[in-house]
């Protein structure tokens, strides 16, 4: 079964008005299975808003105050191995496990794939502070089997 995973992260929305998730955003996740959120949220409704898009997974940033039920890191079965979140990548390493086929992490606001040895390395970038002079984005990460291809989705 082929499967697909919206990924994002660094949205910091504070303003309950801008609560509606943009059109690219929705373009890109239509059709996803879950999505994964890798914190730095701003408000917890934002994960609800995403979530009729499909479920959502998310991890705390270090912007997510009290309000924030969610764990710092998780892993979550992708089929083919394990997919592993946390927000920065100093935790993410560290909380890899050894059937870990895809990491992601947020913090720095640029977007990167990188694929090293057996392990794919997703920054989904940010959607509303890109940083390093690159374009807001999120990242779609694709498992069809054993196959996993991650692409990034800018805003137009």
């Amino acid at each position: 079964m082929k499967m697909k995973i919206g990924i994002i992260s660094d949205t910091h929305v504070h303003d309950h008005d801008s609560l509606d998730t943009p059109d690219w955003i929705k373009e890109a996740f239509a059709g996803a299975h879950l999505i994964i959120h890798a914190g730095d949220v701003g408000v917890p409704a934002l994960l609800g808003e995403l979530s009729q898009i499909a479920p959502v997974y998310a991890v705390r940033g270090n912007c997510d105050g009290g309000a924030f039920d969610t764990p710092s890191h998780r892993s979550i079965n992708i089929g083919c191995g394990l997919l592993t979140v946390a927000h920065n990548a100093t935790t993410a390493r560290r909380v890899v496990e050894t059937q870990t086929r895809v990491m992601v992490y947020g913090h720095t606001h640029i977007a990167l794939i990188n694929q090293e040895e057996n392990l794919l390395v997703i920054n989904p970038g940010s959607p509303t502070l890109p940083r390093g002079g690159l374009p807001a984005s999120v990242a779609i990460l694709t498992i069809d089997g054993e196959e996993i291809h991650a692409e990034l989705k800018q805003k137009p």
